[in-house]
């Protein structure tokens, strides 16, 4: 009898664990565990088959200046939340294309903060919840792989590289984006689009010999925001795209400064006289601290034989929360009619900007950004 009751005590505990055990999972707690961040193509397919990623994606929140690259696959109507980097207040109003042509995205809901540091929460809370995150693949901000488990949302990484330099890597991104918003042929008619403009820069700017090269200098690159005329950059894109001389090419393979943002000291610049200036205009965020003031009001700068001789010329900005690659396109046509003016006799560059800026981002809104940067893109600076 005893043992015919222990027997029974143990049956009569078994019954609510094996009844537990029965119960379904809802979809979240199946998302949450068998789900990871996406990195690639075949991983995206391989979650579909699954059933573990929708089939249709209408509604997306875009982290880390991932928008940028949502635009381009014209994406725009999708996109229900973004992060705090993409509002606009007046001293940015000219700083991203993507945001000239579609300004209804600055007033969506935020759902985090600059550089990936996303709120599940907030994500949450939403009315409507998206069905997919585009998050940047930098390492920084919000962990990839707590945000897939806390809000049981599908997460893109995007690598975010140049059109130059990580070039394979960006065709990589903008491929697992156009697969995950059912946009491939768009992703391959942007990288299409990328490749002739950059082959045709680069045709018509190839056998120009070192003798005939003016030396050139950038000043005024954004990095983590704008800074003033020492800040430059080692391969800086649109000075790669038409092969120019500038005196950080050197740099360009070096492992730890190739191509890399560079704060310079003045007597550097000095030192080099560079032939030709160009100002990225992001620098004008800075206002009275701006690389322009500096221009006008710093007697070592006014120096320089470019600025006395009147070669001082502007750029759109080529990097603002990541680089704005339709900038990089824009800025190599306007640098290689700067430079080379007989190769380029049949661009004007203002009219080719908005030729890109009309397939990447939708319309044509050359004029509304140089209306914001006091109308002073691709101009010869009288100082």
């Amino acid at each position: 009898m005893k043992v015919a009751r222990t027997k029974t005590f143990f049956i009569f505990l078994a019954i609510p664990f094996f009844l537990m055990s029965c119960v379904p999972q809802t979809s979240r707690d199946i998302v949450k565990k068998e789900l990871h961040p996406i990195r690639t193509i075949e991983q995206w397919e391989n979650y579909q088959k699954q059933g573990l990623v929708p089939e249709k994606i209408d509604r997306i929140f875009c982290s880390g200046g991932t928008l940028r690259l949502a635009v381009y696959l014209q994406c725009a109507d999708r996109v229900i939340a973004t992060d705090g980097n993409e509002r606009i207040v007046s001293s940015r109003s000219g700083m991203k294309a993507y945001l000239a042509a579609h300004p209804e995205l600055a007033s969506l809901p935020v759902a985090g903060e600059s550089s990936g540091r996303d709120h599940p929460e907030l994500l949450l809370s939403l009315e409507n919840p998206p069905q997919l995150i585009l998050k940047a693949d930098t390492g920084a901000g919000y962990d990839p792989e707590e945000l897939t488990r806390r809000t049981g949302i599908p997460v893109v990484l995007v690598p975010m590289r140049g059109i130059t330099v990580g070039r394979a890597e960006f065709d990589a991104g903008l491929r697992l984006m156009g697969a995950a918003l059912n946009q491939r042929q768009r992703a391959e008619d942007v990288i299409a689009f990328f490749d002739n403009e950059i082959s045709e820069l680069r045709k018509r700017t190839i056998g120009v010999s070192k003798e005939n090269k003016p030396a050139v200098y950038v000043g005024g690159v954004s990095y983590n925001g704008s800074h003033g005329f020492n800040s430059s950059e080692a391969g800086y894109p649109p000075f790669d795209l038409v092969n120019a001389r500038t005196f950080l090419e050197e740099k360009r393979n070096d492992p730890i400064l190739g191509n890399r943002h560079q704060i310079l000291a003045k007597e550097k610049i000095l030192e080099w006289n560079p032939d030709m200036l160009f100002l990225d205009l992001g620098t004008l965020e800075l206002q009275s601290a701006s690389g322009l003031s500096e221009l006008q009001t710093d007697s070592s700068y006014r120096s320089l034989t470019a600025v006395q001789n009147g070669n001082v010329y502007t750029l759109l900005p080529n990097t603002f929360y990541f680089v704005n690659h339709d900038a990089v396109l824009a800025n190599g046509w306007f640098v290689g009619k700067t430079l080379y003016p007989d190769r380029f006799a049949d661009i004007d560059p203002k009219k080719k900007a908005d030729e890109i800026f009309t397939f990447l981002v939708g319309k044509p809104v050359f004029q509304q950004l140089n209306e914001s940067l006091q109308n002073l893109v691709f101009e010869r600076l009288n100082l």
